[in-house]
């Protein structure tokens, strides 16, 4: 028979898979009105949005009442500590993916310039990573949430390319010049939702391995002093 210390973590497991599912067909969706124009997934989207937004309340909430309640140590601490970032990163990249199915509706038509610049290429990638993430978390497997992380720098570096590639191409055709704003603030958010998918692998890390693996230049830095 499970304590009430168990049970309250097993929900807050359940609420961070569901959660977690929910964030990945939000994307799903979303990067199918960028490339292919399904508008008829927009207000899924945004319903999936408010259930996200609920989810991180409820998460937020739990850890707050075990914390009070059962006074957790060690591994289960971790847990606790993780889960609560990892549904603030869950629901940031909420925001961002609704961000981009509302400007995804003046880009969507324009197919040729959307793979030439090989954004569907870097959809398929996100995507990929945010299905590992997922993966990661139900298996506990740190070697791959590492593998997450390395591939999300060359996500970001991929985004920095396009980025620089889309504000050139603004001062010579006039067809970018139509849809350059929408298309610079979907790279941008973009790029956020790959530092989220980032910083979910790190925690998923800290629960698995009990490491911080942030910003890892400070801590060379402060292992010499």
């Amino acid at each position: 028979m499970q304590t009430f210390f168990e049970s309250e973590l097993e929900r807050l497991r359940k609420r961070l898979v569901k959660m977690l599912n929910l964030v990945d067909s939000q994307l799903e969706k979303s990067f199918r009105v960028l490339l292919k124009g399904d508008t008829d997934y927009v207000e899924i989207i945004r319903q999936d949005e408010n259930k996200i937004d609920k989810l991180d309340i409820k998460i937020d909430k739990l850890c707050q009442r075990i914390f009070a309640l059962a006074q957790p140590v060690a591994g289960d601490l971790r847990f606790i500590m993780a889960s609560l970032r990892i549904g603030t990163e869950m629901e940031r990249i909420s925001d961002m993916t609704y961000e981009i199915t509302h400007r995804s509706e003046a880009v969507c038509q324009y197919h040729k310039l959307l793979k030439k610049y090989k954004i569907p290429g870097l959809l398929e990638d996100i995507k990929k990573s945010f299905n590992q993430i997922v993966e990661t978390f139900n298996n506990g497997n740190s070697a791959l949430a590492f593998q997450i992380i390395e591939d999300c720098k060359d996500m970001d570096e991929t985004c920095k390319e396009i980025f620089n590639e889309i504000v050139s191409d603004m001062t010579k055709k006039s067809d970018v010049i139509i849809i350059a704003t929408d298309l610079i603030l979907i790279m941008r958010n973009l790029e956020r939702i790959i530092g989220h998918i980032e910083n979910i692998a790190e925690s998923i890390i800290f629960i698995i391995d009990a490491r911080i693996v942030r910003h890892p230049g400070l801590r060379s830095k402060d292992s010499k002093d």
